[in-house]
């Protein structure tokens, strides 16, 4: 963003709307693709049209001449994107083994994004801008689309439940029809908290991806390499902690875990500001990146376990697109003509406030873990017992 913000002569608050503006039609379809992505007979199919789509609007990026050119491209992007998060956590939560969904969904969501697009993403595109330019790293961009849509044509396999309700839901599928409907997910309580979770999540992270660098480049005077490594940092959390969160919540609840583990990102935004050495700096981003893990638990896997195995990929759709639009869409933007008229770490204030709303929110889920729902099940089924027994 400093290179584009450079060579275009944009200000704090169109960097704001050109991050809104793929969460924007990322919001609306991925409501639509989740839904649609339960419909369609060949989820191969349809994810791999995804892909390749998105991949060229990125890469179609390194041809602008203008902030309006970009913004065009920034609203197609998140059209096809939008899609892709629903259909693959539908599938694997489908596939998925009760006691492992936190971990699948947790590693493919969370750990892969860091990965990929938190720890390689600021190197090698940081490195490809400085040295040849901005452009030629956007045209880099459809490499990786291009391979992930070959690898997925040939690997990827129709989902196959492993339980009785993964066994209705493909008996839906063959029919035809679904039984599932918005206002019967829209009226589950552990849905709409997940909106406002997800929703939290996305504008700590938006917020702090696109306004965290500026502040260290432009206020801190840090060079764009030793930025590309901090933010890699986080990065390197997001993908660590992305799957160990979600694996710890398999084992002592969704509850519990996304309360603990939520906090902790309040601190990430909050170290950018006021943490001054470089280093300890990536270590502190590292570390409070464990909150990712319950972003990727609040958009996808409670969700998941809270709907009829037909209704998922709506049941993902929903936060993920009504987070995108508040996370997404409305944060970067409300954040940048904040970071205007009051410095960029009020942007960053904003980001560690959007933590806290998502923590704050998770006290009130009801517990879908499989484990911890099994053993309250059993503990029920004894006292029953208890009860009925014949007493001396």
């Amino acid at each position: 963003m400093p290179f584009i913000q450079a060579d275009l002569g944009i200000n704090n608050a169109q960097v704001g709307m050109l991050a809104g503006a793929a969460a924007l039609t990322w919001s609306i379809s991925s409501v639509v693709g989740g839904r649609l992505s339960d419909k369609v007979k060949s989820k191969r199919m349809f994810l791999i049209g995804l892909i390749i789509a998105f991949s060229i609007a990125s890469m179609m990026q390194g041809l602008v001449g203008s902030f309006v050119h970009l913004i065009i491209l920034r609203l197609l992007m998140g059209l096809f994107e939008g899609p892709s998060i629903p259909t693959t956590q539908s599938v694997l939560a489908i596939e998925s083994s009760p006691h492992r969904r936190g971990f699948n969904l947790g590693l493919t969501m969370n750990t892969a994004n860091g990965l990929f697009g938190s720890i390689l993403a600021p190197i090698v595109i940081v490195a490809i801008s400085q040295a040849f330019d901005w452009r030629i790293a956007f045209f880099f961009t459809v490499l990786p689309g291009l391979i992930i849509a070959f690898f997925v044509w040939k690997i990827m396999r129709e989902p196959e439940p492993h339980d009785e309700a993964g066994s209705d839901y493909a008996a839906e599928l063959k029919d035809g029809h679904s039984r599932g409907e918005i206002r019967q997910v829209l009226s589950n309580r552990n849905v709409i908290l997940s909106v406002i979770m997800f929703g939290g999540f996305m504008v700590y992270l938006i917020v702090l991806q696109v306004y965290a660098p500026l502040l260290m480049t432009n206020m801190r005077g840090l060079s764009p390499t030793t930025m590309s490594l901090i933010m890699s940092a986080f990065g390197l959390g997001t993908a660590l902690w992305g799957f160990i969160v979600p694996m710890l919540s398999d084992k002592f609840g969704r509850k519990p875990i996304a309360v603990i583990f939520g906090l902790l990102s309040v601190l990430a935004p909050l170290s950018v500001i006021y943490v001054e050495n470089t280093a300890l700096l990536g270590l502190c981003v590292f570390v409070f990146a464990a909150g990712m893990g319950v972003g990727g638990m609040a958009m996808s896997v409670i969700p998941a376990e809270s709907v009829a195995p037909a209704m998922i990929g709506l049941a993902v759709g929903i936060p993920t697109g009504l987070g995108e639009f508040i996370g997404g869409f409305l944060s970067p933007i409300v954040a940048g003509i904040v970071a205007d008229a009051q410095g960029l770490p009020a942007a960053l204030m904003i980001s560690a406030g959007g933590a806290l709303v998502a923590s704050i929110t998770a006290l009130f889920l009801k517990e879908t873990a499989p484990s911890k729902i099994g053993k309250a099940t059993e503990a029920a089924k004894a006292d029953v017992a208890e009860d009925l027994s014949p007493r001396a």
